[in-house]
């Protein structure tokens, strides 16, 4: 992959989003501030969420998708523990007899993946990468489901 081994901000900067002067401003900041470098960028406006996502899909080679509530098997969602769904922000939304595909918003959470693989016995794990507002859509619906009561 095309992305493999390199940093979000020299992916960034390849791919003309932004320039290495602004690349090294937001390292600055972010020294500071320990903020995700994404965050910093979409903050301070000088690259789109959707660039983020993309970026950050090439370089972990995690497919990235629209995360439709409506495509989402809330039997499986529901079969595991609320805890990754929430706090770490990692939902099942499909299973067959190889594998569980698990839509996260952060591929660097060790410990939300962790906790799924846990639970998924022999089964691979197959990630995909969503963004914050469809996972925020999700978890409406998810709770809706009975996965979790609300407080």
């Amino acid at each position: 992959m095309a992305g493999e081994g390199r940093r979000l901000g020299e992916l960034l900067v390849g791919k003309g989003l932004i320039s290495s002067d602004q690349l090294n401003m937001v390292l600055e900041e972010q020294r500071g501030t320990k903020e995700f470098l994404g965050a910093i960028l979409v903050r301070k406006g000088l690259v789109r969420k959707q660039d983020i996502l993309a970026a950050l899909g090439e370089q972990m080679n995690v497919p990235v998708i629209r995360l439709d509530p409506d495509r989402i098997d809330w039997a499986v969602a529901k079969r595991f523990s609320p805890t990754a769904v929430l706090e770490h922000k990692s939902m099942p939304i499909a299973m067959d007899r190889e594998a569980v595909t698990v839509a996260v918003v952060n591929p660097l959470d060790v410990w939300g993946l962790e906790a799924i693989e846990r639970e998924i016995g022999s089964r691979a794990l197959k990630m995909v990468l969503v963004s914050e507002e469809d996972y925020a859509q999700a978890l409406v619906r998810y709770r809706q489901s009975g996965g979790v009561q609300t407080r």
